[in-house]
């Protein structure tokens, strides 16, 4: 006496479809995000030139992880901050300096910020349309 049990192929087949949208669908939304990260952080940034403001952008989306960056030179000195010299003259703008140090913009770090607070819905909304209504 035994029971046999059949079907366990298809399943496995199904299921490794299902992981592979997952993941495109994953990516696809990671993407997405840091877009809209780019979006925030841009109106967050000073914008002399615009050099700055049009620097930023984002890696390809790759298992679930992508990463928002600005090359600009001078990107991570207007982010953090930086110690200048009180009294110099800078011929770029025509001025002497006043400040010993100029506190940062956080451009990307509000950007951030500000991103979170849809994420969860976004996420949400991937998820659904990834494995369906409950």
């Amino acid at each position: 006496m035994g029971i046999q049990f059949g079907g366990f192929d298809e399943l496995g087949e199904h299921l490794d479809r299902i992981a592979k949208a997952g993941a495109a669908k994953r990516d696809k939304f990671v993407a997405q995000e840091a877009e809209v990260i780019i979006g925030h952080a841009k109106d967050n940034t000073p914008t002399d030139t615009g050099a700055l403001k049009n620097g930023w952008r984002r890696t390809r989306a790759v298992q679930g992880a992508v990463t928002v960056y600005n090359n600009t030179e001078y990107a991570a000195h207007v982010e953090y901050g930086h110690r200048q010299k009180p009294g110099r003259y800078v011929p770029a703008i025509g001025k002497q300096l006043k400040k010993s140090f100029v506190p940062g913009k956080k451009m990307l770090h509000i950007a951030m910020l500000q991103s979170s607070r849809t994420f969860r819905d976004d996420a949400k909304q991937i998820m659904e349309n990834i494995f369906g209504h409950d």
